[in-house]
């Protein structure tokens, strides 16, 4: 991101920070239209949201891999034994 101004690089900073969150909706009212607002101003942001929703698009195109029996039966058998306070590491 190009800034003309050092106090304009500064105050994006905080608003990246904020665009994952702007995307899952996860923002108070308030919050969402700061951003917005922001977002309205700043083609730098507004490119870093759109390059955020595309990635997150292409991650939900793939879905989610196939995991080999194997492993999961292994995961479960991990995951037990940490409940249980049994190391099974060896």
């Amino acid at each position: 991101m190009k800034a003309s101004h050092p106090e304009h690089a500064h105050r994006c900073r905080d608003y990246l920070e904020r665009l994952s969150r702007y995307l899952d909706d996860d923002l108070a009212a308030p919050d969402r239209r700061t951003v917005e607002k922001h977002l309205a101003d700043c083609p730098c942001c507004e490119e870093v949201l759109a390059s955020l929703k595309e990635t997150v698009s292409l991650c939900h195109d793939k879905g989610r891999p196939a995991l080999p029996k194997d492993v999961r039966a292994r995961a479960r058998q991990r995951v037990r034994a940490l409940l249980e306070g049994i190391d099974t590491r060896h």
